[in-house]
């Protein structure tokens, strides 16, 4: 198995670095609901253990969207470049998110995080007919479009406080759900051509 398609296809197990560790953080976590807050909510928590837990699931996460993107230049060169900077710009947002508490404007790393709405339109775009399978044109173009309504609707004040953290976690499975079915579709595609 090469680096490359590794590099990529570890990216599959986003969901599980990113949900696991943000469940695992609410079990230790005091005065916190997985439906009412956000789950950067745990990074101030008073349980220590709590802050641990998801810093480090969120740098986990942020590294693996790095890796992904590092993999996506290291075999297609140019092909996915677009794809590949912004994917790692969306990682890197989880690393700050790790490092600096919320509250911090580098904590989001001054919204450019929203840049992920973007990433399944420019993706299509960019592969050029090389994944062309009408699932992957389907799910991205939904992808995309549930990602910019609801950061749309966090911005506009829509989003209910009462269940911001559902919605947060509904946004989060479209997201990492989306890099995972990608990665997965692309590794397969690179071992099918050896």
């Amino acid at each position: 198995m090469s680096l490359k398609r590794n590099l990529i296809k570890q990216s599959v197990y986003l969901p599980l670095i990113y949900f696991g560790t943000v469940i695992l953080a609410g079990c230790f976590a005091r005065d916190y609901t997985h439906w009412g807050h956000h789950a950067s909510e745990l990074a101030v928590n008073a349980n220590a253990a709590a802050a641990a837990i998801f810093n480090t699931g969120a740098a986990l996460t942020g590294v693996s969207l790095i890796l992904l993107a590092a993999g996506l230049l290291l075999h297609f060169g140019k092909q996915f470049m677009l794809t590949a900077v912004l994917t790692a710009v969306f990682g890197m947002t989880f690393v700050f998110g790790a490092v600096f508490p919320i509250g911090s404007p580098l904590h989001g790393l001054y919204g450019v995080g929203m840049c992920v709405m973007l990433i399944p339109f420019i993706f299509l775009y960019e592969q050029q007919g090389k994944f062309e399978r009408p699932p992957l044109r389907v799910l991205s173009v939904i992808a995309g479009l549930l990602m910019f309504l609801y950061l749309w609707s966090m911005v506009a004040g829509l989003d209910p406080v009462r269940y911001r953290g559902i919605t947060q976690r509904l946004f989060a499975v479209v997201v990492f759900g989306w890099f995972a079915f990608i990665a997965f579709r692309i590794s397969a595609k690179m071992s099918n051509a050896r």
